[in-house]
């Protein structure tokens, strides 16, 4: 069984039965052992509370539970991990999912190039 780390966008549009998440990626998701990251609820509730989103992150965080998603907590090794990435990314909070894949051995799923140039175990979507 393959552990993912959905990025966020990915994580929403599972949430919201986005049609760009295709059936294949709904299939690995629904097998395999995923988590989301707590960088990504906060994320979420920035976005929420900017305009940007119409998701709450409590609703977010719900659909986690029911749907058997763990919730990934951040860590202060994962934190202190993002000084040694590239600063290929400005965004912190890709380069934190980038840092927790690694420290986790999780497999980060997205369809953000730039996060792909950082290498390792990265489904490109």
């Amino acid at each position: 069984m393959q552990r993912l780390l959905l990025d966020t966008h990915v994580a929403l549009w599972w949430l919201t039965g986005n049609p760009r998440l295709d059936h294949a990626t709904q299939e690995l998701i629904a097998e395999s052992d995923c988590s989301i990251s707590t960088a990504s609820v906060w994320e979420v509730a920035i976005k929420f509370k900017l305009g940007k989103l119409d998701i709450h992150p409590t609703r977010m965080l719900d659909a986690c539970r029911a749907g058997s998603i763990h919730l990934l907590p951040i860590t202060p090794e994962q934190s202190a991990a993002t000084v040694d990435l590239p600063l290929l990314h400005g965004d912190p909070f890709d380069r934190l999912l980038i840092a927790q894949a690694r420290f986790e051995h999780l497999r980060l799923v997205t369809v953000d190039r730039r996060l792909a140039e950082y290498g390792g175990d990265i489904l490109l979507l």
